[in-house]
């Protein structure tokens, strides 16, 4: 019985579905590299979402070495750690999410059956790869500031504060920042729609949210914007009141219309106009940062 079970271990087509199987860790790895890039995580309770996290990435290193010999899982091992740096450049600071995919990434790289003239080389390449950009990353945090590709630095984000609208579709949220001279609530709206339900916790969808208000506060009590439902053409519509005195519209719900007004000589001219809210404050989408 033995036997068998041995031969069935060694057999080379098991092998190389243990290695098709891995490919499917290196997908998952970019998904979670792009949850670092795009949303905000927040667990209800992160450790049974962290002990699942790291069965996932044990079972992956035991399928590597499993397959080590096969080219599938040679080809992987250069492959995953470039992923995996995209993990801890987006996801820097959340250890638990980072340190598990680079301990599987470095037992790839060094059990697997390359050259190891090739391992040398592209091994010191991706040494190079991480070192800088981790290096550059902290130097960029400590001198400039939180590095912001999304446009706010999630680690500002107040976790006491968010609001739903009416529907459930839109989150209005807040981000706090410290200066010198004063302190600013930075009021943004996000779209319920795009968020991923995960394991004890929820990813809330940062990418593309639109900021609304900026304000400076003397009190973390003081909200400046709120939802409000107001009639408009005889219909209901939700708005955001800033300031207790401004409506403004949702930033996604604002459409750009275009119509042909035709010119004098009888040639069409294309025109756009885009609807304006009646607040102070323009909106803006965000751009691409990291958590």
């Amino acid at each position: 019985m033995m036997d068998k079970l041995v031969a069935f271990f060694k057999n080379v087509w098991f092998r190389r579905v243990i290695a098709v199987i891995g490919w499917g860790y290196t997908a998952f790895m970019a998904w979670i590299a792009w949850l670092c890039f795009a949303y905000y995580l927040q667990f209800d309770n992160p450790t049974p979402a962290f002990i699942l996290y790291l069965f996932i990435n044990v079972a992956a290193m035991g399928l590597f070495i499993l397959s080590r010999r096969q080219v599938i899982t040679r080809v992987n091992s250069f492959i995953l750690p470039l992923i995996v740096f995209l993990v801890t450049f987006f996801g820097f600071g959340n250890w638990y999410i980072v340190i598990p995919p680079i301990v599987v990434m470095l037992v790839l790289f060094f059990v697997n059956a390359s050259n190891e003239t090739l391992k040398t080389v592209l091994g010191t390449m991706l040494l190079l790869l991480f070192v800088i950009g981790i290096a550059g990353q902290i130097g960029v945090t400590r001198f400039i500031g939180d590095l912001k590709l999304l446009g706010p630095a999630l680690s500002k984000r107040d976790i006491s504060y968010e609001s739903l609208s009416k529907t459930g579709e839109y989150r209005l949220v807040r981000y706090l920042d410290s200066y010198p001279d004063r302190n600013t609530m930075t009021y943004y709206v996000e779209y319920t729609g795009d968020d991923y339900k995960l394991p004890q916790g929820t990813a809330k969808k940062v990418f593309g949210c639109k900021s609304i208000h900026v304000a400076a506060y003397t009190n973390i009590t003081q909200n400046f914007v709120e939802w409000k439902v107001t009639k408009k053409n005889g219909k209901e519509t939700e708005v955001l009141l800033v300031d207790k005195k401004n409506e403004q519209e949702n930033p996604y719900l604002v459409k750009t219309t275009k119509s042909t007004v035709k010119s004098t000589s009888g040639s069409a001219v294309p025109s756009s106009s885009k609807a304006a809210s009646s607040g102070a404050n323009s909106v803006n989408s965000s751009e691409p940062t990291a958590q």
